[in-house]
């Protein structure tokens, strides 16, 4: 069924419900995803992400995979998806302080994160995948100390020109750095 699945939107809450069912086709999304240059990959990543938004364990089982897969995606799609996955990851751990998540994410995992995320960062990518980026880091840099003072520098650098949305995330992240207060978005 994922093989020749449209890419039209009415079509993903069936498909991310038939993953919810069938827990064993997070790793062909996974896969699907990782033929970078295809244009289905996209799809299939955010078909993950729609899957995780419903139920986020059922990437658990995946953390290295996806830790490993995410440096080498190249479409904007892709990387947006992810973003929000690792977002999403994150929160629980950070914010929710969720057992599962704070057993299974470990530091080669969270490292990957961080580097992918800064990947996001520097280079000329959607805003909302360096929305979503911003925010892990700052999450990730209350365990790393060395994050903080770099995303500070990457957000400073990028305010000026960046969209209303980002230009008001930046600002959160950067008080809430200043002020070492925890910040929780919402909507997450």
């Amino acid at each position: 069924m994922l093989e020749s699945a449209p890419k039209d939107y009415r079509y993903r809450p069936i498909l991310t419900a038939a993953v919810l069912t069938h827990n064993h086709w997070t790793p062909i999304l996974l896969s699907k995803m990782s033929a970078v240059k295809d244009e289905n990959s996209p799809f299939s990543a955010r078909i993950l992400e729609l899957t995780c938004k419903k139920d986020l364990s059922i990437m658990l089982p995946y953390l290295e995979t996806f830790s490993n897969l995410i440096s080498e995606l190249k479409l904007d799609g892709s990387c947006r998806s992810s973003a929000k996955i690792i977002e999403m990851l994150t929160v629980q751990y950070f914010i929710k302080y969720n057992s599962l998540y704070i057993e299974r994410l470990t530091n080669d995992v969270l490292e990957r994160f961080t580097e992918c995320c800064f990947d996001w960062m520097i280079t000329d990518r959607a805003i909302a995948i360096q929305a979503h980026s911003m925010y892990s880091l700052y999450l990730l840099g209350t365990k790393f100390d060395w994050i903080h003072p770099e995303l500070l520098l990457q957000i400073e650098r990028n305010l000026p020109h960046g969209s209303t949305g980002y230009k008001n995330r930046g600002r959160k992240i950067i008080k809430a750095i200043s002020t070492n207060k925890l910040l929780k978005l919402q909507a997450i």
